[in-house]
């Protein structure tokens, strides 16, 4: 028995070559060895498949213009890793799942189709981080060649666009959030307080009532305190407390704990107007992300710090991405259609979106620009259910007397014209809305008014503009191409949103600031619309012709 054999039975090891008797067959293993060595190295190149989406990525980044990149380098000192080779890697780590820079360098390290795509460079993760921030105002180039290139493929036709929002969580602290009705409240309280400390220096220096009146130190209480007038009162506050002939020594003991409490609410004050500032016309903001706004989730119960994300969407292929700090999604609606426009070169014929964007200001913009109106008003689905009229008696249905400026109830009542009021938007459009009231005791005895209205009398709010659209778009969306639109939704624009969050597990941004959250939208869009043309090349063109599909895209790019 030769030494091999002996130490692996002593082992408790058996050989598989080993033939255990003359009945059984001799079991054979394919060779191994570690660290083998070639007559000819082989290159990463043969490891990658020719169908490999890298390969797809790399094509395209090749044929891509960054000349807009390539001019924020400064120039001197060591050679620069290349800003393609740069992209091509985080483009491939948004399609493997990898968000993160730290991740990334690992698999630049341990990855096959990395290891190929950089060609075998390993930037470290500050490299890769710094590079990731130099896109912040140039991602959206980047997306719109992608774009053209779906348009030229024949992939997209830019003609039905359909568009949602959802919010996505921001990489802040929940727990630290600040509202705006809690900062108002507090300067409120610094302000009755600080009220109280002028009355006293009032009675220490009679001097001031002679200067400011009647009124004393402050003019008028219903307004909020000025920063400069809090610190002249410091100033005399202060001088009386030093001049010993002035007070007494009680008077001067509390005197000093008057102008120490002072102080205390002035920094106070300066720091809530700092976040009333931040604040602007949002209820909240998160201290850890200020960008971000306090929203609720898609469950209905948790309040996070997030930003609401809108799409414009055609066969799957994202046209345009905008980011929000506002909850409603109509805000950003207008800013969402303009990228449409200009991503694609031209006007798309259709547009349909839920019941959040149906509005006066939309409409109005879509017939501005000669765009078909499919988006859905907030009460087109109750408008067509039964139950929803025998709930109340609702405006719907009142009879407009254009002769009368008037409208007649089912009653038979007039609701007359009483008022217009001026309304103005979260996005600043102002529009015109008139107040129609039934006469005084018309509404009394009336067998509906149960249903109708908890006042003395009904009265309604109605707005010229918006029953032009709203007509409009209950025409649109009844008719046949928009009832195709309505059964498209859902899988054209919605899937987007459930695949990102649940099958690419990417719910949560992981840079702050809003600026930075976009470079990171602007590259998931990008690689998202790439993964769609790859999966477009491989159903429809199967893998025969993938390679000549792949030539063909490169003289698309030119």
């Amino acid at each position: 028995m030769d030494d091999k054999l002996f130490m692996e039975e002593e082992m408790g090891f058996s050989s598989g070559n080993k033939k255990l008797n003359d009945n059984t067959k001799t079991v054979t293993f394919k060779a191994y060895e570690i660290g083998e060595n070639y007559l000819f190295p082989p290159t990463t190149d043969e490891y990658i498949s020719r169908y490999h989406i890298a390969r797809l990525i790399s094509l395209i980044v090749d044929k891509m213009d960054i000349t807009f990149i390539v001019k924020t380098y400064k120039g001197g000192g060591t050679s620069a890793y290349n800003p393609k080779m740069l992209l091509k890697v985080w483009l491939l780590g948004f399609a493997y799942r990898i968000y993160t820079s730290r991740k990334l360098e690992q698999a630049l390290e341990e990855n096959l189709p990395f290891i190929w795509i950089s060609g075998s460079q390993t930037p470290d993760f500050r490299t890769l981080n710094n590079f990731r921030l130099r896109l912040e105002n140039k991602i959206k180039k980047i997306f719109k060649q992608v774009v053209m290139l779906g348009i030229k493929s024949g992939i997209i036709e830019a003609k039905d666009i359909f568009v949602d929002h959802s919010k996505f969580e921001a990489e802040a602290n929940r727990h630290k959030i600040v509202w705006k009705k809690q900062v108002k409240n507090q300067l409120a309280k610094i302000d009755e307080e600080l009220d109280g400390l002028f009355e006293y220096i009032d009675k220490l220096n009679k001097e001031e009532d002679r200067r400011y009146g009647d009124n004393g130190i402050k003019e008028n209480k219903t307004k909020p305190l000025d920063n400069e007038k809090i610190v002249v009162m410091i100033n005399k506050l202060n001088k009386i407390v030093n001049d010993e002939n002035k007070v007494s020594k009680e008077d001067k003991k509390e005197s000093k704990k008057k102008l120490k409490r002072m102080f205390e609410l002035y920094g106070r004050k300066k720091s809530y107007e700092v976040k009333e500032c931040i604040l602007g016309d949002r209820n909240s903001y998160s201290k850890t992300d200020i960008e971000a706004t306090a929203m609720m989730q898609k469950d209905g119960v948790s309040i996070k710090p997030s930003y609401n994300e809108g799409i414009a969407v055609e066969n799957g292929f994202v046209l345009d991405y905008v980011q929000s700090d506002k909850s409603a999604d109509n805000v950003s609606f207008k800013e969402l259609v303009d990228g449409v426009i200009d991503n694609i070169g031209r006007k798309p014929e259709n547009i349909h979106a839920d019941g959040a964007y149906g509005n006066e200001e939309n409409g109005e913009y879509l017939e501005g620009k000669g765009i078909n109106n499919y988006l859905k008003y907030n009460t087109y689905r109750k408008e067509n259910s039964k139950k929803w009229y025998r709930e109340k008696v609702r405006k719907e249905i009142f009879r407009y007397d254009k002769k009368n400026d008037c409208y007649v109830c089912p009653n038979g009542v007039k609701l007359v014209f009483h008022e217009e009021k001026e309304v103005i938007t979260a996005t600043g459009y102002k529009t015109g809305a008139k107040i129609y009231r039934a006469e005084e005791g018309k509404c009394s005895n009336c067998p509906y008014k149960e249903y109708c209205t908890t006042s003395d009398r009904r009265s309604i709010q109605m707005s010229e503009k918006y029953e032009k659209h709203k007509k409009v778009m209950k025409n649109n969306l009844d008719s046949k191409k928009g009832k195709e639109l309505r059964r498209r939704r859902g899988f054209e624009v919605e899937s987007i949103f459930g695949d990102r969050k649940r099958n690419r597990k990417y719910h949560r941004f992981v840079l702050i600031g809003k600026d930075k959250v976009n470079i990171e939208s602007g590259l998931y869009y990008t690689v998202h619309n790439i993964r769609k043309l790859y999966n477009y090349m491989i159903k429809n063109w199967y893998k025969l012709i993938f390679e000549a599909k792949m030539v063909q895209i490169s003289g698309i790019m030119g």
